[in-house]
């Protein structure tokens, strides 16, 4: 290591929407900032299992970016086996494909076990993020701007073990002047890192290194990050670093550091495709938008949350990708696609099955094991089916389809805050026994009730970069 090198006062490393809310907070109080964001060009790789495996299993609205995807797994030297669909990185950044934010109505239900300061915080930075970044939500005092259809507007039956609930929608208006969620434009307005990152911190002073992160490791009281462009390596040495590259980065950095080469459990919420069909239309202005209505069983169970959204030219596009003998019906399928109700029933994440192991050479493998869940989605998918017949809102038609384990995009749970042993956090979100290796993606949370994790992540990342500047 070159004693010469100046230590960096606080890196930060990755450029997912975790990081970037990071930034745009820290740079409020301070002038500069340092990030490690790979931004690297795929190079060409022999054409094994691995990397067509990792082509097959795009999903539709991603066919196209399969060159990143490859580069994603090939640059951070992880092993995808054949059983598991876990994506990567998509552009700058993580991968982030939301064109909004949608959360539980109850978002701090799965931060229970930590101290009343910090949900407060938590909630604090939250109601921050909703105001700062212009997102029109139904929570509180915003004024709701998304107008839905009235086709799940019924009247709450008693006998029904199932009830619809309305959840928060923060959605990103514009990165220009303010629109009616309807005037949305599908790309421009959608919140990604890109577009967050134009809008926001483009003309901020932070200095981008364009490198992949190899390891971390103690430099007496520094830590140095060991770096590679593909072609050399080269090291950081900073007072702090903050990891925000994404649960399964973020995990096999964490995970070398410690020489840790036990099995870890990689939390997600299983998920379940449907389609129905109704005579009735129900439409929206949107190319695309967030699903209008939850529906979850009345006890508070945390098996299941089943969301709803009308058919749109979108999801057609992407089902004629990848079911490319439907594509002579397309425009009959746009013709109907009014009539047709898509879904997705997210499974708690006691049902989750993705593991990780670190490998002598220092690679991760990502992997699944045999485990059945068909049954209990075919349970849940009888309940939801029965109960909105039963509403007389749909056909006696369904279709049903698991992409996989791992298909669902949400990872997070491996190094949780307040947890026990060497792979947690404290609320601070420093690693144990490590505070000056601060952690802000999903990794730290164990979302069992919320299934849809953003938002909660990136008021936390906000809560973090305060008291980094405090």
């Amino acid at each position: 290591m070159n004693k010469k090198i100046k230590p960096i006062d606080v890196l930060v490393i990755g450029s997912g929407l975790s990081s970037l809310v990071f930034l745009q907070s820290f740079l409020k109080k301070r002038k500069k900032v340092e990030v490690i964001s790979p931004n690297l060009n795929f190079k060409k790789l022999k054409q094994n299992n691995l990397v067509k495996h990792i082509t097959k299993i795009l999903p539709p609205q991603m066919i196209g970016a399969d060159q990143k995807v490859k580069g994603y797994f090939h640059w951070n030297n992880i092993n995808l086996k054949e059983n598991c669909k876990v994506f990567g990185s998509m552009e700058f950044g993580g991968l982030s494909n939301y064109w909004g934010l949608q959360m539980d109505p109850d978002i701090l239900s799965d931060i229970k076990n930590l101290s009343f300061k910090v949900k407060k915080d938590i909630s604090k930075s939250f109601l921050e993020i909703l105001k700062e970044f212009n997102l029109a939500g139904k929570f509180k005092n915003y004024e709701n701007s998304f107008k839905r259809d009235n086709f799940f507007l019924i009247k709450e039956q008693k006998k029904n073990s199932l009830k619809f609930e309305e959840f928060i929608v923060g959605f990103k208006n514009s990165f220009g002047k303010r629109k009616k969620i309807g005037a949305a434009n599908e790309v421009s307005d959608k919140f990604t890192p890109e577009n967050f990152y134009k809008k926001f911190l483009k003309k901020k002073n932070i200095q981008f290194h364009n490198y992949f992160v190899k390891k971390i490791k103690k430099q007496g009281n520094l830590i140095e990050v060991v770096c590679s462009n593909g072609n050399s390596n080269k090291s950081f040495l900073a007072k702090k670093i903050v990891l925000g590259s994404g649960t399964v980065v973020t995990t096999k950095i964490i995970l070398d550091y410690l020489k840790f080469t036990k099995e870890v459990k990689l939390k997600h919420h299983p998920r379940l495709f449907s389609l129905y069909l109704t005579k009735k239309k129900w439409s929206n202005t949107m190319t695309f938008q967030p699903s209008q209505v939850h529906l979850k069983p009345k006890n508070k169970t945390e098996l299941f949350t089943s969301d709803f959204r009308p058919g749109n030219k979108l999801i057609i596009d992407s089902i004629t990708k990848f079911k490319k003998y439907l594509y002579i019906f397309k425009p009959i399928l746009n013709f109907f696609r009014f009539n047709m109700i898509f879904s997705n029933t997210l499974l708690n994440s006691k049902f989750s099955n993705i593991y990780l192991k670190l490998e002598k050479d220092s690679s991760l493998s990502i992997y699944s094991k045999y485990k059945n869940i068909d049954k209990i989605f075919k349970q849940i998918s009888t309940l939801v089916y029965n109960f909105l017949r039963k509403e007389k809102k749909i056909l006696p038609i369904k279709l049903n389809y698991f992409p996989g384990f791992g298909a669902d995009f949400h990872y997070f749970g491996t190094l949780q805050i307040g947890g026990k042993g060497k792979l947690s956090v404290n609320e601070n979100c420093q690693l144990l026994n490590n505070k000056n290796i601060y952690i802000i993606d999903g990794s730290i949370f164990n979302f069992s009730r919320n299934k849809y994790p953003l938002g909660l992540i990136l008021a936390n990342a906000k809560r973090v970069a305060k008291v980094l500047t405090k």
